[in-house]
């Protein structure tokens, strides 16, 4: 009796898994595949999965630990994006689908460079998002996206969406320079002069570690007021951990000052 109970037990076992389905069999030889560090061979059998049987639980679960893979082991952020537009399309709970979808916009936008797709996912969050503190989140990446763009246009107006909203210290601050570098970029530089003498009486300890004071100089300098620039300058040297480059930038400020037409006064 008691054989016949143990050849039964390994009749049943062997029946289980001769009859698990393809997908089974699948994701668990790509998580066999990923415990022994064969990370593309894992990845191939989780698309397998996925290809087979998409609105499956396995299909789900091969998204996701394929996401994971792609982005922390291999570092194919092409791969990981399809994981992570799977996982928006499939996953049943709410709060799956909108980290992968944040999780979609950070890759195309830090590490792909991707802006045209990054704005139309930051799009959609923004879509979904009922906190002013997230919208401006994303808005700002979707101006900066516009920017790198040279869609200059639109990312001002993203930008004055931002700064209308409660924000931190931090978002604003790097709302208003990019602001200004805007401007900057279309050689308005009385407006950039305005918005960073705002950041530095808003940020003078921000302003001083991100430099805007020597973004300051260079609209000044353009602008052909040598002395305002000299003058942000020096500021600049005061607080800045490279006080020799900066003496060097004034030197040559000086310089252009010096030998530009008319400085010396007419010659007889």
């Amino acid at each position: 009796m008691q054989r016949w109970a143990v050849g039964l037990g390994l009749v049943i076992s062997l029946s289980t898994i001769a009859c698990s389905a393809p997908e089974e069999r699948d994701y668990e030889q790509g998580r066999t595949a990923a415990n022994k560090g064969l990370y593309r061979s894992a990845l191939s059998s989780y698309d397998h999965v996925i290809k087979r049987a998409p609105e499956s639980e396995f299909a789900l679960r091969a998204a996701k630990e394929g996401a994971r893979l792609a982005t922390l082991e291999l570092k194919d952020f092409h791969r990981a994006a399809r994981y992570h537009q799977f996982i928006v399309l499939h996953a049943k709970e709410a709060k799956e689908r909108v980290s992968s979808q944040k999780q979609l916009a950070g890759i195309y936008f830090d590490q792909l460079q991707n802006y045209e797709k990054a704005i139309l996912e930051l799009n959609k969050l923004v879509s979904d998002s009922e906190s002013d503190t997230e919208v401006a989140k994303y808005k700002l990446d979707i101006a900066r996206s516009n920017y790198y763009l040279n869609n200059f246009f639109q990312a001002q107006s993203e930008l004055d969406d931002v700064l209308k909203k409660n924000v931190d210290t931090q978002e604003k601050f790097t709302a208003m320079v990019l602001k200004a570098n805007i401007y900057i970029a279309q050689k308005e530089f009385t407006r950039a002069i305005e918005i960073l003498k705002k950041v530095i009486e808003i940020f003078p300890e921000k302003a001083a570690q991100e430099n805007v004071y020597q973004s300051l100089s260079v609209c000044f300098e353009e602008s052909g007021n040598y002395k305002e620039a000299i003058q942000s300058l020096e500021i600049a040297k005061d607080k800045n951990l490279m006080p020799e480059y900066i003496e060097q930038r004034i030197k040559r400020l000086k310089e252009r000052e010096k030998n530009r037409p008319g400085a010396r006064g007419l010659r007889k």
